[in-house]
């Protein structure tokens, strides 16, 4: 209905609406179109344009992560929502509440050149502004910037390829600028003197050329310092960051290296591994050995891996694989021969999932090595995570946390059939695990000192491929990894009866 509305008052007065206490008026006044509304109830009132008793939406902002840890210059990307009938002009990008970038136009991102804030934690937000001139403000993101992170470096034979027999050791620090790459530090050498020292490229298990030398301390015995000028190219960082860069000391008797250590970032996880044919299913009676050493970046998800053999150069694949308990064998991925090392096959930064990073925290996966005689493995080992050999722990700790509680009222040393032959009693674990063949396997035994990859009993409690039986603790609860990583560690450390 009409009512007294002229060509000077362009305003249509609504009938009150009463509902409940409420009474709530619409007076839709505005332009020759009509297109303003005022909203009044409860003592609150509103103005907004649009359709007539229409409702608005403020604007929003989601950024996304660029990852925990972060260094040199990384990608902040933002999603923005405008308000209702406006559209996004701007979204800024703050550190620490300071504005670092802005971007005007779909994708919404800038590059942060994390060098021009400190080493440490520090938040992020992006603040989106619309047509309307309203803004809003995302939620902040932790993130912790290390563009200079230091790394604490174990050299021993260990990491050598060919096999060396030394007793020598060094322990090295090594500060690195992701920026600059300015690199400073020292190695100190025990029971070895050494004719030169160096980082060279190449992942662990491979021997790359050198990128820096290292020059002998005049006045400290065994120390080895860098240069002041030394530098790594921004190449040779991402090699580092890929866990691609190691030192190495070579002596006379040694010249292509007495000892070694890979440099391992905290986004890596490097693993030692050697290959028998005691750890095939079923056992393959082989000369042939190797050894295997796999690089995991936990963040990347990518994988790399170098296998030497010994005796196996008529291998016609090399497979990394992992296999859950009761389940068929999964390739995650087939390595390449050398062409000129026959025994050598390798692959570098291959692509996984993160499900298959966490089966390599959980020791699931292996190595398989195949020839024309044994087409399903020649040789084989497992790949036992670093947190699994490093934690050292007593029998005694074991005993109390593990075998007591969980094993004890089964294998309790009563008859001489399983389960009960096998006495996992207090006093009674030692002599029962320690260089024992097992019941089920005699070719192998349950525990053997400084192996773990080849110790039954840690076998038995991961359900590793090619055990016997069922997985322990019977019928579960399993234990979990880092209790597992607890008997691993007991067992790298050599099993001692403490």
């Amino acid at each position: 209905m009409r009512d007294n509305q002229t060509s000077k008052s362009p305003c249509r007065k609504l009938t009150p609406l009463t509902v409940g206490i409420l009474t709530t008026v619409l007076a839709a006044c505005g332009g020759s179109n009509g297109n303003m509304y005022t909203m009044t109830g409860g003592g609150n009132t509103m103005t907004g344009g649009g359709m007539t008793g229409g409702m608005t939406t403020p604007p929003s902002v989601t950024l996304t992560s660029p990852g925990a840890t972060v260094n040199r210059t990384v990608s902040l990307m933002a999603a923005p929502v405008a308000g209702t009938g406006a559209t996004i002009t701007r979204v800024d990008f703050l550190v620490d509440g300071t504005v670092v970038g802005t971007a005007n136009m779909s994708p919404y991102s800038i590059k942060w050149d994390t060098s021009t804030s400190p080493d440490g934690t520090h938040s992020l937000t992006a603040k989106v502004t619309d047509s309307a001139g309203t803004m809003a403000t995302s939620a902040a993101v932790s993130v912790a910037i290390l563009n200079k992170p230091s790394f604490t470096v174990s050299l021993s034979a260990a990491q050598i390829y060919p096999v060396v027999t030394s007793n020598a050791t060094a322990a090295a620090t090594v500060t690195v600028n992701l920026v600059t790459g300015a690199t400073s530090g020292k190695v100190v050498l025990t029971g070895l003197t050494a004719t030169g020292v160096t980082v060279a490229e190449g992942f662990a298990g491979a021997t790359g050329a050198p990128v820096l030398t290292l020059a002998q301390n005049t006045t400290t015995m065994g120390e080895w310092d860098f240069a002041p000028t030394a530098m790594l190219t921004a190449d040779q960082i991402t090699a580092l960051l890929e866990g691609g860069l190691y030192l190495s000391a070579a002596s006379a008797a040694h010249p292509a290296g007495e000892i070694r250590g890979q440099i391992v970032p905290s986004n890596i996880s490097v693993a030692w591994t050697t290959l028998s044919g005691a750890q095939e299913t079923p056992p393959v009676t082989t000369t042939a050995t190797g050894i295997a050493a796999t690089t995991v970046d936990m963040v990347a998800n990518t994988v790399s891996v170098f296998v030497n053999t010994t005796g196996a150069t008529d291998a016609t694949a090399v497979e990394l694989d992992t296999q859950l308990q009761g389940a068929t064998p999964t390739k995650l991925v087939a390595l390449t021969k050398n062409a000129v090392n026959m025994g050598n096959w390798s692959v570098m930064l291959s692509p996984i999932t993160a499900t298959d990073v966490s089966n390599f925290s959980k020791g699931l996966w292996y190595i398989n090595v195949l020839t024309p005689a044994d087409p399903k493995g020649a040789i084989r080992g497992q790949v036992m995570p670093p947190m699994m050999t490093t934690t050292p722990v007593t029998l005694t700790q074991l005993q109390t946390d593990i075998f007591t509680p969980k094993c004890s009222g089964c294998h309790n040393g009563v008859g001489t059939v399983p389960p009960g032959a096998l006495n996992l009693t207090a006093g009674g674990s030692y002599k029962a695990l320690v260089n024992i063949a097992t019941g089920e396997q005699p070719n192998l035994k349950y525990v053997v000192p400084g192996d773990p990859a080849n110790s039954y009993l840690l076998q038995k409690l991961l359900g590793t491929a090619g055990i016997s039986g069922a997985r322990m603790p019977l019928n579960g609860p399993y234990l979990d990894a880092a209790t597992t990583a607890q008997v691993a560690a007991w067992i790298s450390a050599g099993a001692p009866n403490n």
